[in-house]
């Protein structure tokens, strides 16, 4: 009777593990600093002033959606560069593209698998407290780090890919 106990429960905790391959998720609120992603998969959300800078993979198979931006700028083929204010924008890609997003009031949610990293402007000598929140892969939200600091965006648990 032991060995069909454990042959359950071990049944069991498998069924609960997580898949491998997660996406994993990464939610910006009102923040003011610069995030970079580098991931396959897609990005919706409002840039309030500033800049967005979308570097693609040279098949060009994204999908960029931009609108309201005052300025559109394309250095290379596969870089383009939005700004102005009232940004908003939908990319989606299913390989590794990079969106860099740099201004204030930036709300934006990512889905995917890669990498990337965020620099808030917070400033308590400039009398700038508050630089927004984020949550990476499901954690409770916390401020924007003051210092640029790397994040990777995959559920937690399961195989890195990329």
């Amino acid at each position: 009777m032991s060995l069909i106990s454990a042959t359950l429960a071990l049944a069991g905790a498998a069924s609960t593990a997580p898949p491998r391959n997660v996406d994993g998720t990464l939610t910006v609120r009102d923040g003011r600093g610069v995030v970079q992603v580098r991931a396959r998969g897609s990005i919706i959300g409002q840039l309030g002033k500033g800049t967005l800078t979308v570097t693609e993979t040279p098949d060009l198979r994204a999908t960029i959606i931009v609108r309201g931006a005052e300025r559109a700028r394309y250095p290379s083929a596969t870089v383009s560069v939005f700004s102005g204010t009232n940004i908003r924008f939908r990319i989606a890609h299913n390989r590794r593209l990079t969106v860099r997003l740099n201004g204030k009031r930036v709300n934006f949610s990512a889905v995917g698998r890669g990498d990337g990293w965020m620099d808030g402007l917070g400033d308590p000598a400039a009398g700038i407290f508050f630089d927004g929140s984020y949550s990476l892969n499901g954690a409770a939200y916390q401020s924007l780090p003051d210092v640029r600091t790397a994040f990777v965006l995959i559920l937690p648990g399961s195989a890195a890919g990329g």
